[in-house]
């Protein structure tokens, strides 16, 4: 009888895990402290560099919740006389007589003699006088001052990322400018003599580099400044001479040249310029990771120069560090626990990131399934993703039905709102 063959240990003892080269990065990075001074209107995805404070209370007023009728809740036993109205921006008399109401506003100002708004479905008008149907109690349907913030609140921490509902608090207390920390400046570079430009033409065993769309479209950002350095060529001159070119960038980011083969350069130039702090991590894809510094105070991502590599290391180590220099810290989400619905196959010994589509069966439960070919190269695969399933260390695949974890592309991202 033919037995199957046993899985190849894929583990390598120089590698770092994941948790150990994150926490080496971290450690290693400088936080970025410099600031500005900016209009609202052009923060959005930027971070604050200080706590914002509430100038003052909103609601500033009592504030009715309904359409309806502002009234003394004692006084609703009986018939009520229309005396008046409050509609927003246009505030009535805040006195009213005995047995008396004002037609009132969704957002309008209560008057100070009344402790209730009735809402108009449970009014019956006749006229200029109106019977509540349903008794309404003090306070009824009424905002008070300061129930959103109080004047002197913090409505932003320092370290805040400025989203649609940030800047809507801030114009909603009349806060027009905002202290931010300054842009992150980060330079991007393939290296490799067989890729070209798109839109040339190849010559035999050209590519055209995908890397840098990539890399630029995933990094884009008002908090980061965006420097292309193109391609450079497989010598360590050339790779010096483009570093030298980017000495006041805050980071450095290649794709390519840091695995071991004759035209990696990129190793031998950081130990000569600056340092590296770490080459090897256990995960696929993406096991040849460099980070260091390509001269002191500047970061360097040595990122593998197959797309889909280039991706995930980014994804997993490249954004974490752009937030924590920025000051914006935010962990990952945990992962979800969904059903996949392939056979998947994985060698043990390192971390894998397969591309996955997740979807509702016809039960209309979410359940995950592969994109198809994982080979590191196939671009189609991060196209047809919605998701990454992620296999432990020592995991040997998964079958049919078994329960795996999976991160949505959305819990790498900024949230909508």
């Amino acid at each position: 009888m033919k037995l199957p063959p046993r899985p190849i240990c894929d583990a390598d003892p120089s590698a770092l895990s994941i948790e150990q080269a994150l926490e080496r990065i971290q450690n290693g990075l400088p936080r970025i402290t410099e600031t500005e001074d900016i209009d609202c209107s052009n923060a959005l995805g930027r971070i604050c560099a200080q706590d914002v404070i509430s100038p003052m209370s909103v609601p500033s007023f009592r504030a009715s919740a309904m359409d309806g009728y502002a009234v003394r809740a004692a006084d609703c036993e009986n018939p009520l006389r229309l005396e008046g109205r409050s509609i927003a921006g246009h505030p009535g008399t805040d006195h009213m007589p005995a047995q008396s109401c004002q037609r009132i506003t969704t957002g309008a100002r209560v008057p100070d003699d009344a402790d209730a708004v009735v809402q108009q479905e449970n009014v019956e008008r006749c006229d200029d006088m109106i019977v509540v149907k349903v008794a309404p109690h003090a306070g009824l349907h009424v905002r008070n001052p300061g129930t959103d913030s109080q004047e002197g609140d913090i409505l932003l921490s320092k370290g805040s990322r400025i989203g649609p509902s940030e800047l809507a608090l801030l114009a909603a207390h009349g806060i027009t400018h905002l202290v931010v920390f300054r842009v992150l400046r980060i330079a991007l570079l393939s290296t490799g003599d067989e890729l070209r430009e798109p839109g040339n033409l190849l010559e035999p065993g050209q590519i055209y580099d995908a890397n840098r769309p990539l890399l630029q479209a995933m990094l884009a950002s008002s908090a980061v400044e965006l420097i292309d350095l193109g391609i450079c060529k497989d010598s360590e001159e050339a790779l010096e001479e483009t570093l030298n070119a980017a000495s006041e960038v805050d980071i450095i980011i290649s794709s390519g040249g840091v695995s071991v083969g004759d035209a990696d350069h990129v190793r031998s130039v950081l130990e000569r310029t600056g340092q590296v702090d770490l080459w090897k991590i256990a995960m696929k894809p993406g096991r040849p990771l460099t980070f260091g510094f390509s001269r002191p105070g500047q970061c360097y991502f040595g990122l593998p120069g197959n797309p889909v590599s280039a991706a995930i290391t980014a994804l997993i180590f490249v954004n974490p560090s752009i937030r924590y220099m920025l000051g914006h810290e935010l962990p990952l989400p945990a992962p979800l626990r969904l059903p996949v619905t392939d056979s998947l196959r994985k060698n043990p010994g390192r971390v894998e990131y397969q591309r996955a589509i997740m979807q509702k069966d016809s039960q209309n439960n979410w359940t995950v399934g592969t994109t198809g070919l994982q080979d590191s190269h196939v671009l189609s695969s991060l196209h047809k993703a919605n998701c990454l399933i992620a296999l432990e260390l020592n995991s040997e695949g998964a079958q049919i039905g078994d329960q795996v974890e999976v991160y949505p592309f959305t819990h790498f991202s900024s949230p909508i709102l």
